[in-house]
């Protein structure tokens, strides 16, 4: 069975100067959904849908697993905050990173 990394992503990076957002990387993923969350906010119903972005291993990736907060996902005009990383049992193969939508 062949994985297609069809998708593309870039990787957004949060200036500490300006803190504004700038594209740092650009890669090709995986995506798929992997749930989601209702809230509700000023009467306001709210989905945040949760994606699985498998990336093929790239040493550049490693950043965002000791400071997730200052970077987000860009996928399909979209942002998503990175709830998670892992490179699984540290073999270096892939790394997945879930992101959850927020604007």
């Amino acid at each position: 069975m062949s994985i297609f990394y069809d998708k593309p992503v870039s990787v957004q990076k949060q200036n500490e100067d300006t803190e504004k957002w700038e594209s740092i990387y650009h890669f090709h993923a995986r995506v798929n959904k992997t749930g989601g969350k209702q809230t509700f906010s000023a009467d306001a119903d709210q989905f945040h849908a949760r994606l699985n972005f498998d990336f093929q291993y790239c040493r550049a990736l490693e950043e965002i697993r000791y400071q997730p907060q200052i970077y987000r996902l860009l996928y399909r005009d979209h942002h998503f905050q990175i709830v998670d990383y892992d490179d699984y049992q540290e073999q270096h193969r892939t790394i997945r990173i879930v992101g959850e939508l927020y604007e």
